[in-house]
Order: structure tokens, then C-alpha cells, then sequence
């Protein structure tokens, strides 16, 4: 008498991209899943399961769920609305007014859309960054957006009070920022969720806060999430601080780089530190498809893998990042980079540069938006890759339903280079083995409704702020009765 199968809650079937330390590959594989933990995976030949649920099989592919570094959801609210500003007219003249005037709900419904776009593209899992507080319960909003989907999120709430900086009314103290974090921590930390603390850039934050921001970070274990170099630090960093080297060079001169430290954007460096970055044990958050937009690219990500730093991807806010696709960023990254790289060869005197090998390959971008984004949060022993006692977070994608991934000798540059999945083609979603999207659709969203709140949200913060001779800044042509003139 045979020995009965052990029996799992669910087997997912087809080409298994595993991301594991060998990058193993099964063209025939399956994935056994039990309580949300991954409990084996493997070539379909050694699959002795039997499963209450069988997902794939022939013309399936299964990668791990994506892993987004950067956001700020709450500027749903003003998607599409940097087009044809500055900088300092996005900062000052709408993204702290419309930001600060979101509630709870309006931070809800901000949120929503854009949590949506990230599920719906294969993400797992978000890092977000919030940090307008006129109202102390805006962030509560993001947290509740991200449960209604049930996306795995680190998010960490920002401190800012730098004059000059910060408008007054948004300047709040250390001690209101690190209470209010820990309160959102007793509310809203779970296995999904981890609550943490920082502010935007070096000169957002009064530098004894800063440094109280950081042990903070260390004290509980947690991320410190900073955007480095920022916008502000070309001027403040100096007249500010004194300081007239990298920004990176500042937070190792005050102690404050270390294996918990992400440095977001993380580009126009001074020499020698993207060798820093990497010998201190830090990660980098490459935003390069908000950056190629904005036309801020001096973009270098190879210097940080050439010195081992842990390079990952994110998006930036919905107001820059407008399609909320980590699949852009991937294909982003490469162009930018290979660019970057073409220029300096021939900058330099290498006129022979059709003949070399060009940066990077779609395997790596997707390396850097799985495993590497893992790693990057701290969450590799979670997340990143389908290995047996990881979390299940898993895309499932249908390849007879997306003609741009077929035929597929080329499965993954079709995949990264043309955009990632269709919605008709993802079948699934996993997060924690939880199926948050199921056939090309959130699970338990009304996207009608989603858009209907996100459009009036905007409307009423418009008109309540008079932030709407930003919309459309501009444009040359004629909008004949449409709301908020350009």
C-alpha cells in the first residue's frame, strides 16, 4: 500500500521563475503553498503534492511578487498634476496644500487608485512614505487603503520642520512625530505591515531630530527610509549645515549610514560615493522612470552594484509616477543606464562603443524589482523569491492571453521590455498566499467607485485649496468647459 500525497492548500504550475540564490529556472516547475508559507518548489517531476487548489500549468509563468521601494500614495490626489511645473511649484504650490488638506478619507481614497495600478501590475509589496500631518489621521487613511487591497507595505512616517522648507503649518516636533508613529504603530502593525519612522531629506528635518529619527530606527529594529541627495540639499545642505561635500559623505560624517539606511532617488553623487554607500552596507532606491520623465537623469546605477550596494526599484508618488508601474520602471532603469554609459564611452574617447556589451539585461531588472527590492525593505528572508519557508507572494501570468510575451524564447525581455502583464493575462496575485487579484481584477474593489472618489476627491481639494491654475500649467490647447483651468 502507497503512501498517501502530502496534501497543501494550493500548487501553482507552469514555468517557475524562482529567484533563488541560483536563479534557478524550471520551464516545467510547481510551487506548493500551505498557511501563506511557501512549503516547496521545484521541478514539476519531483512534485508529490496533492492540493485542495491547482492554479497554471501549461502556457503559465509564476515569478515572485514585485517589490516597489518608493511611493507616496496620498498624492493620488494630484496624479497627472506635475506636467508642465517646477520643482518648487509642485512642493509649495500644490503637493503640501492638497496633501495637507486630506482626512482620513480623502487620504483613503487617494490612496486607493494608485494601490490598485501597483496590484494590478504584479506588486506585492509597497514601501510609502507620508509626510504632511495637518491632519494626524491622514496616514490612518493610506493604512486603510492598503488593507482594503491587502498589499504588504512598510511605511514610514516623516518628520518635517526645517524653515524655508516647510510651510509653518506643517512643522510639527520630534516628540508629536515619534508619539504619533508610535501610535500608528499599535493600530496598524501586523505581519503585512511594518510602521516606521524618517523624514524627506537632510534639510526637511532639524539635524538633532534627524539624528533622533535615526536612533529611533535602530532602537526598534526598523528601516530609515531618505530621500538622498534631495532636491533641497544643493542649496541647504551648505548654507544649512556647512556642509559642502555629497549627502551621502554628511550622513556617514554624523553616523547615521548603515544596513538599515535606504537612500532614495540616490543620484548625482559626489566621487567616490557610490563606493560609500556600498562599503557602509546601505541600499539605494533607483526611481528611474519618474526621473526620465522629469528629464533629472544623471543616472548611474551601475557604480552601486560594482561596489555592492543593494540596489532596488521604486515608482515616487502617483503626481510623477503616473501609471504606477514597476514594470516601466524596470525597462526605465535599463535605457537610462545604458545612456548613461554610452555618453561617458564616448566622452571619454571610446568611439568603438556599437562593439561592447551593453548594461544589463531584463533578468536583472527583474532581479533588482524582486529579490533586490526584498533585500533593499529588509524583508529577503520574507520575500523576493519562491523558496520554500519564504511568504507566498506570487504573480501567475496566463501567456496564452498577451500576445507580446509569445513566442517565448524570449520570455522575459517580452515580459520587462514590453511592459509586464496584461490584466487579462494575470490570473493571479498572491500575497501571503492570499489571492488579492484573481483573473484581472482586485479582489473585493469596486474600480468604478475607486475612480469616482479619486475624481471628486481632487475636484474638492481643488477647489478648496485654489491649487487648480496648476492643472493642465501650460497647455496650449483650448479645454472648453473643463474643471480646474489650466
Amino acid at each position: 500500500m502507497s503512501n498517501p500525497k502530502p496534501s497543501v492548500d494550493l500548487l501553482l504550475r507552469g514555468v517557475v521563475v524562482s529567484m533563488n540564490a541560483e536563479r534557478d529556472v524550471w520551464w516545467d516547475g510547481f510551487v506548493a503553498v500551505t498557511d501563506g508559507k511557501i512549503v516547496d518548489a521545484g521541478d514539476a517531476s519531483a512534485c508529490q503534492y496533492e492540493a485542495s487548489e491547482v492554479v497554471g500549468g501549461a502556457d503559465t509563468l509564476i515569478i515572485p511578487g514585485l517589490v516597489n521601494t518608493h511611493d507616496h500614495l496620498v498624492q493620488g490626489c494630484m496624479r497627472g498634476m506635475a506636467e508642465g511645473t517646477t520643482f518648487q511649484e509642485r512642493l509649495f504650490g500644490f503637493y503640501y496644500p492638497m496633501t495637507a488638506a486630506c482626512d482620513e478619507e480623502r487620504s483613503y481614497w487617494s490612496a486607493l487608485s494608485p494601490l490598485v495600478d501597483l496590484a494590478l501590475s504584479g506588486v506585492t509589496t509597497v514601501a510609502d512614505d507620508h509626510f504632511t500631518h495637518l491632519h494626524k489621521d491622514s496616514m490612518d487613511g493610506v493604512f486603510r487603503a492598503i488593507d482594503t487591497v491587502g498589499l504588504r507595505a512598510r511605511v514610514s512616517r516623516l518628520v518635517i520642520n526645517e524653515p524655508g522648507v516647510v510651510p509653518e503649518n506643517l512643522r510639527e516636533t520630534i516628540d508629536t512625530g515619534l508619539a504619533e508613529t508610535e501610535r500608528l504603530r499599535k493600530r496598524w502593525q501586523s505581519p503585512l505591515v511594518n510602521v516606521t519612522a524618517g523624514t524627506v531629506g537632510i534639510t526637511y528635518v532639524d539635524p538633532g531630530d534627524l539624528h533622533q529619527l535615526f536612533d529611533w530606527t535602530i532602537a526598534n529594529g526598523e528601516q530609515f527610509d531618505i530621500h538622498v541627495p534631495s532636491m533641497m540639499d544643493k542649496v541647504y545642505l551648505e548654507k544649512r549645515r556647512g556642509w559642502s561635500g555629497g549627502s551621502f559623505e554628511w550622513l556617514d560624517h554624523e553616523g547615521m549610514l548603515g544596513p538599515n539606511v535606504i537612500g532614495i532617488h540616490a543620484q548625482r553623487l559626489a566621487p567616490g560615493e557610490h563606493a560609500l554607500v556600498g562599503e557602509r552596507g546601505a541600499s539605494v532606491s533607483m526611481v528611474a522612470d519618474m526621473e526620465a520623465l522629469l528629464g533629472l537623469v544623471q543616472f548611474d546605477a551601475g557604480s552601486y552594484l560594482k561596489h555592492g550596494a543593494t540596489v532596488s526599484l521604486g515608482l515616487d508618488g502617483p503626481v510623477v509616477s503616473y501609471g504606477q508601474n514597476l514594470w516601466h520602471t524596470m525597462k526605465s532603469l535599463m535605457i537610462a543606464q545604458r545612456l548613461h554609459d554610452a555618453a561617458d564611452r564616448l566622452i571619454n574617447g571610446d568611439r568603438d562603443w556599437d562593439n561592447n556589451l551593453i548594461f544589463g539585461s531584463a533578468e536583472q531588472a527583474l532581479e533588482l524589482a524582486t529579490i533586490g527590492g526584498a533585500k533593499a525593505l529588509m524583508m529577503d528572508d520574507r520575500v523576493g523569491s519562491l523558496e520554500p519557508g519564504k511568504d507566498a507572494d506570487a504573480v501567475v501570468i496566463d501567456l496564452s492571453r498577451q500576445t507580446t510575451l509569445a513566442p517565448y524564447a524570449g520570455l522575459i525581455p517580452n515580459l520587462v521590455y514590453s511592459g509586464g502583464p496584461t490584466a487579462e493575462a494575470l490570473t493571479r496575485v498572491l500575497v501571503r498566499g492570499k489571492a488579492v487579484v484573481v483573473d484581472g481584477s482586485v479582489v473585493g474593489i469596486d474600480k468604478a467607485q475607486a475612480v469616482r472618489q479619486a475624481e471628486k476627491t481632487q475636484r474638492d481639494l481643488l477647489e478648496e485649496t485654489g491649487c487648480g491654475s496648476y492643472v493642465r500649467k501650460g497647455s496650449p490647447w483650448n479645454w472648453h468647459g473643463a474643471p480646474a483651468a489650466g
